[in-house]
């Protein structure tokens, strides 16, 4: 290569490098002259919020917490020229608040909202409060707001100016927080519980809850299935619904004027009811539902499968067990004939029986420790209600007596031939002319049946 040659490229060499050299220096120059941008939160505490406001869109919704009970919050609204107010779902207002206190906002050294959409108030325990206003418009995915910060004096203490996400602003000032409404029917405790009523056409039942368990009040008093009812609560208690309707709709169509069924489920201290209507879809898979407590009531729609298993048969919730007491609670047992004369009256001696004052023999002591089993124990498999027509003829009676010689029951008993094979027949008289019969059939109910035959039938001196 000649020294020319190499000469040129030498000084295209530094030719080049210089461009190099000023196109650098030109993008250090315009990031330093460029703002950097900054981020920060609204910087509130959720735990230490006591209300949280919005104010958008003509209307104005509140969740404040409910006296007394930190995790629940209570929504109020105005609508049709009525407030309302309902428990929200505790899980979607603690998300909603710790979205919105963890939310990323872009700082900006001007206002630039130039269109309010409406703005949102959040209220501290201790008296402050922050306003956000947020512009109508959004691009890029986020939305202008201005903050001013007040003490709880009310005076303004600081300002400053951002663009938020848009779903934030989606969220509180477009969607709002009617969402948030808790979707419980009964918003109860189980253990609160004192009472339940179900209406359905022409049937209906009442059942109390007392320190003895769970008994029918109505169409008549009798002890309930333990078990039975507590299931029903359970299923009440989960019983959700699908949507609130806020608009009117005809109670013509709803059904509201006339419904299928009621249900009141009752505490010490207030009534929730369901008041269910007509179906509210094609397919009948919803249905429409009033739901009433001693302030509000809404109407909603729900899934009507959770409404398959309740009943206002009274025979639904009645105990297959003869007798609702204490097999410990029997001191004495009074066994008569079909002419109420006594046969037999045994009562306890220690782990033990006499029959009057001697002891009882090995057979008599099975016999009525068995008798108490079945009457305290078993369980039916038929039992109904019935006429005092048509009764299978009683063999005689059993009357149940406490220490102090107060009657605890009395039953009819009876035996009778059945496809499965003989049966014990007991029976209690609920009123004139209404008879509960239990119907059990086991090894025990026939060997008691035959013992019972065999004492009642017994001649008197």
């Amino acid at each position: 290569m000649s020294m020319r040659t190499l000469f040129i490229w030498i000084m295209l060499a530094g030719f080049l490098g210089a461009g190099v050299l000023a196109v650098r220096a030109q993008q250090l120059n315009n990031r330093q002259s460029t703002p950097i941008a900054t981020t920060r939160t609204l910087e509130f505490d959720p735990a230490m919020t006591s209300a949280l406001e919005i104010k958008a869109q003509g209307r104005r919704q509140i969740l404040s917490q409910a006296p007394n009970q930190p995790d629940q919050w209570i929504l109020h609204w105005t609508h049709d020229g009525r407030d309302y107010h309902w428990p929200t779902q505790s899980i979607k207002a603690r998300s909603g608040l710790r979205a919105l206190a963890t939310a990323r906002i872009n700082t900006s050294n001007e206002n630039l909202v130039t269109d309010s959409a409406g703005e949102l108030i959040i209220r501290q325990q201790d008296g402050s409060s922050m306003n956000i206003e947020f512009d109508s418009a959004s691009s890029g995915g986020y939305t202008a707001i201005r903050v001013e910060k007040r003490g709880t004096d009310g005076v303004a203490t600081s300002r400053w100016f951002g663009r938020i996400e848009k779903t934030i602003s989606d969220a509180f000032i477009s969607t709002g927080m009617l969402y948030w409404r808790s979707d419980r029917i009964f918003p109860v405790a189980n253990s609160a519980i004192r009472s339940i009523d179900i209406a359905a056409g022409a049937g209906e039942v009442k059942l109390r809850r007392s320190t003895q368990g769970w008994a029918l009040t109505h169409p008549y008093p009798m002890h309930g299935n333990q078990s039975t009812i507590d299931e029903l609560v359970k299923s009440l208690l989960a019983i959700k619904s699908s949507t609130f309707v806020d608009e009117s709709i005809d109670p013509a169509t709803t059904w509201m004027n006339a419904p299928i069924a009621t249900i009141n489920l009752a505490t010490t201290n207030e009534t929730v009811s369901l008041i269910i209507g007509a179906q509210a879809d094609v397919n009948g898979d919803t249905v429409y539902a009033t739901i009433k407590t001693p302030t509000q009531s809404a109407l909603v729609t729900m899934k009507a499968d959770q409404l398959a298993g309740l009943t206002a048969a009274p025979a639904a919730y009645i105990s297959k067990s003869p007798s609702p007491l204490n097999a410990s609670a029997i001191d004495s047992i009074h066994i008569e004939g079909r002419d109420s004369i006594a046969r037999l009256i045994t009562s306890r001696s220690g782990a033990s029986w006499n029959i009057g004052e001697n002891p009882a023999d090995s057979l008599n002591r099975d016999s009525i420790n068995r008798l108490i089993a079945v009457l305290t124990k078993a369980q039916a498999q038929h039992v109904q209600s019935y006429g005092t027509e048509g009764l299978p003829k009683e063999l005689g009676y059993i009357k149940l007596f406490d220490a102090s010689g107060n009657q605890l029951d009395r039953l009819a008993v009876a035996l009778q031939s059945s496809p499965g094979g003989m049966q014990l027949v007991l029976m209690k008289t609920i009123n004139d002319d209404q008879v509960m019969v239990w119907g059990i059939r086991s090894e025990d109910a026939t060997a008691t049946g035959a013992w019972l035959t065999a004492v009642a039938s017994k001649r008197v001196p």
